[in-house]
Parts: C-alpha cells; sequence; structure tokens
C-alpha cells in the first residue's frame, strides 16, 4: 500500500517590521515662511532688525527640516531648501543695506557739520531770532502808550505796566521759580476780547520783548511761573476781561531802549503792535 506523497516544506520569508511613518513637514513650511518675510522686509530701515532675526531663526528650522527630509523620516525637502535659501539671502540684504544706510547718515552728518563750521561767526544762534531793531523796530509814532487799548487780533489789549526788573516777583511768586540767564522782565496786560465765538487769552497772545542786542525774547521761552500767570487766564466770551502778566529772560545789557510787541500766537499776517515799555 502507498503513502500519498507528501507536499514540499514551503518557507516563509522572515518578519519585517514595518518602516516608522514619515513625519509632515511643519519644520520645513515654517523656515520657508520665516525666509520669505525676512526676505521681503530685509531693506526697510529699522524694520530689517526684525528681518535679520526672523531670518536667523528661519535658518535654524531649515537646516534639522532638511536633514530629516533626507534621512526620509519627514517631507518637505525642497520646502526647507527654500527656506535656507530665503533665510541666507535675507542675512545678507540686511548687512548690505545696513551698511548703505549708515553710510548715508554719515555723509548727512558730515555735510550738516561742514554747513556749520562754514557759517558765519556773527550768524543768529539756533533758537534767536532776528532782530527789532533796525527794519523791524516801530517808529515812533506807532509805539503805543501805557495804559492805552490797541487792536491785537481779535483782543483789545492795554499793556498797563512793564516791570523791568522783575527778578524780586518772580522769585516772590514761587519758590520752584528758577533763577534767570539774564534779568527777568514782566509786563502786565488787560485784554477785552472781541471775536464772536471764544477766547483764550493766555494762549491766544504772546509778548516779545526786542532788546537793543539785536534780538528777540518771548514769554514762551519764560518758565517762571507769576502771580497772575498768562496760562491761568480763563476763557472769555464776546466781551469778557481779564489781566494777567508775561514774562521774559533778557539779558540786562539788552533791556535799556528797547521795545515790547503784544502779538496774536498763531497768525499768518503781521498783527504785532509795539507798546512802550516806560
Amino acid at each position: 500500500m502507498s503513502h500519498p506523497a507528501q507536499a514540499p516544506y514551503q518557507q516563509y520569508p522572515p518578519f519585517q517590521p514595518p518602516a516608522p511613518p514619515r513625519r509632515g513637514a511643519g519644520l520645513a513650511i515654517a523656515s520657508m515662511v520665516l525666509g520669505i518675510i525676512a526676505l521681503l522686509t530685509s531693506w526697510i530701515p529699522i524694520v530689517n532688525n526684525l528681518a535679520a532675526v526672523l531670518a536667523l531663526v528661519g535658518l535654524g528650522l531649515g537646516i534639522p527640516a532638511l536633514l530629516r527630509a533626507r534621512r526620509g523620516t519627514a517631507g518637505g525637502t525642497g520646502l526647507a531648501i527654500t527656506g535656507l535659501v530665503t533665510s541666507v539671502v535675507a542675512l545678507v540684504l540686511v548687512v548690505v543695506t545696513q551698511l548703505f544706510y549708515s553710510a548715508v547718515i554719515d555723509e548727512v552728518e558730515r555735510s550738516i557739520d561742514e554747513e556749520l563750521s562754514s557759517a558765519p561767526a556773527d550768524a543768529v544762534a539756533p533758537g534767536l531770532t532776528e532782530p527789532a531793531i533796525g527794519d523791524e523796530a516801530a517808529p515812533a509814532a506807532d509805539v503805543v502808550a501805557l495804559g492805552v487799548p490797541a487792536q491785537v487780533g481779535d483782543y483789545q489789549v492795554t499793556v498797563d505796566a512793564v516791570q523791568l526788573d522783575g527778578d524780586a516777583a518772580v522769585a516772590a511768586a514761587n519758590e520752584f521759580n528758577e533763577a534767570p540767564t539774564g534779568q527777568y522782565l514782566i509786563t502786565q496786560l488787560t485784554v477785552t476780547y472781541t471775536g464772536a465765538e471764544e477766547g483764550m487769552p493766555g494762549w491766544d497772545l504772546s509778548a516779545v520783548f526786542h532788546g537793543t542786542d539785536a534780538r528777540q525774547y518771548s514769554d514762551a521761552d519764560c518758565m517762571a511761573v507769576l502771580a497772575d500767570d498768562a496760562m491761568d487766564a480763563p476763557t472769555l466770551n464776546p466781551g469778557g476781561t481779564d489781566t494777567f502778566q508775561f514774562c521774559m529772560d533778557v539779558p540786562p545789557s539788552a533791556i535799556p531802549g528797547g521795545q515790547l510787541s503784544v502779538e496774536p500766537t498763531m497768525s499768518f499776517d503781521d498783527e504785532r503792535v509795539f507798546y512802550a515799555v516806560q
């Protein structure tokens, strides 16, 4: 009795563990986005400082993203390369533009220094205006006497008194007032608002002393607080009247023979009126 032939033994391939899943391309995408933003802003002054930071971050993300993509553990090889390239180019542009802007600023400063050094020695110093003496001085017939009203803008202005040496009065008005660089000059005004709406005389009017040293000294440059300070003057309705004071810091040698003017603070026309100081 014969036995049936047995089927040959079948060998199976050894077990292969599954390949690890590939990660996404998050790092590569982030690197590319940061690199593009850095590239677009790398030429803008001041902003390109931030562009340099973004480019460095994009570079830091792009390198590991490219390594992972080459090993097959992540995707986005092209994205990572794009992020690296744009980040490097952005860094180069930041350095170049910073050097360019620095050179331009240095050139401008050099030009300004050359102009200042070549200016005449008797030129008017910054912050000082040209004189009221000479062609801007008011003829004697046009000078309004003390106590006489005159129209200045929307106000009828009377200069009640001018105190040529107001140092003691300023010191008594406020203990925190600083000593003048020259000598305090105080003028007291009585004003009546003649406009149609409302007026703030302490802001609407300015007093200027025109010294014999060919310079003007404005109340805006006097920081002292006065007993009847102009900044404390109330808002006036039409017909309203108030009395207040302005001060000016003037070199003593420029006071004798000088002139006082009152004018609107904001005006495109020459509406100044000259008043006698004595």
